[in-house]
């Protein structure tokens, strides 16, 4: 196991161009083998039709734009485990698994305002982990509930995640009275200062209803292709299998590394579920599940070198690739 899984584990130059030759293998071949977009960049934000004007769909720049965002947030997860070890080691697997995950599926290859909300997520959850075990964390909390606004102005899947962020300050030993009003000001105060200036227009219907009408979800598991459900179910498996192995092991690691990864389990189930939810807007729930599976497969992978792992990992990588190719040349 450690070729290949070494060379990633320690960081290194060879462990940082890995992830990005891969990407740019992936971004170009899906840029020049599909002739026309074939999914609904339009629907990823209120400001999509906005997007979709400025940066049309299926260009250039739009690859080239999506590739480099995730890149950006491989790299914020690298940095993750830089500032609160989940990892025992410094390494470079976040970034690998995340690009991996979203090179294989074609259809987040583009560029979309999905991308910047979930760097508004990260933000949160950095303020998050910051309050660990802290009585009054009112500046963090207030930044949490600032960023999840923020975010969902870019893609209003934020809005569903500040109830599992107050479940994470519970979790965190740092949920007081001061801690929830001031996470709840905080997420309430982006969008009173969009409402005045929407007043000072006098359009503040028209900008509603277009924040109203991106609710429109479809829960439709059962009309996709075979190789699409093989490869949602072995993200899955993979990332159940970390949370076992996470929760089988937990009294190896500090309470504070335990709980935290305790928390991005909760959230790979719960983006999971809305990800089976939005097939109209699967590309930008699923960038979110590929975060929290990437923090989970990192964790798991670089702690064991068993035969198991070693199959686990070459059924993933080839799942991966074959639903990518099929992706290319069958839909």
């Amino acid at each position: 196991m450690k070729k290949p899984l070494n060379i990633i584990i320690i960081p290194g130059i060879i462990s940082g161009l890995i992830p990005v030759v891969l990407g740019v293998i992936l971004w170009t071949v899906s840029y020049i083998t599909i002739p026309t977009a074939d999914w609904a960049v339009t629907q990823s934000s209120p400001f999509a039709a906005w997007l979709n004007q400025q940066l049309p769909s299926h260009s250039f720049m739009s690859h080239f734009l999506g590739f480099i965002f995730s890149l950006l947030i491989g790299a914020v997860l690298v940095q993750y485990n830089e500032r609160f070890s989940f990892i025992r080691t410094r390494t470079m697997l976040p970034l690998f698994f995340f690009i991996v995950l979203m090179g294989s599926n074609i259809n987040a290859h583009e560029f979309s305002f999905g991308q910047v909300g979930c760097l508004f997520l990260l933000f949160a959850l950095w303020q998050l982990f910051s309050i660990y075990q802290q009585r009054s964390p009112v500046r963090q909390t207030f930044n949490i509930g600032f960023f999840l606004a923020v975010g969902a102005f870019f893609t209003v899947e934020m809005l569903f995640f500040l109830p599992l962020f107050w479940l994470g300050m519970i979790r965190l030993n740092s949920f007081t009275l001061r801690s929830f009003l001031s996470s709840l000001l905080g997420f309430l105060s982006p969008f009173l200062i969009f409402t005045g200036i929407a007043y000072l227009q006098s359009d503040v219907s028209s900008y509603f209803d277009l924040l109203i009408n991106q609710f429109h979800y479809e829960f439709n598991l059962f009309d996709h292709e075979f190789i699409f459900l093989l490869y949602i179910g072995t993200i899955a498996v993979g990332a159940f299998l970390s949370i076992v192995n996470l929760l089988n092991n937990a009294f190896n690691e500090k309470i504070r590394v335990s709980r935290m990864l305790g928390f991005i389990s909760m959230c790979f189930v719960f983006s999971l579920l809305l990800y089976l939810m939005m097939s109209n807007k699967s590309a930008i729930v699923f960038t979110l599940s590929s975060i929290f599976a990437s923090f989970l497969y990192a964790h798991y992978y670089s702690l064991h070198y068993n035969l198991f792992i070693r199959i686990l990992f070459w059924v993933q990588m080839s799942i991966s690739l074959i639903f990518y190719l099929s992706s290319l040349f069958f839909n």
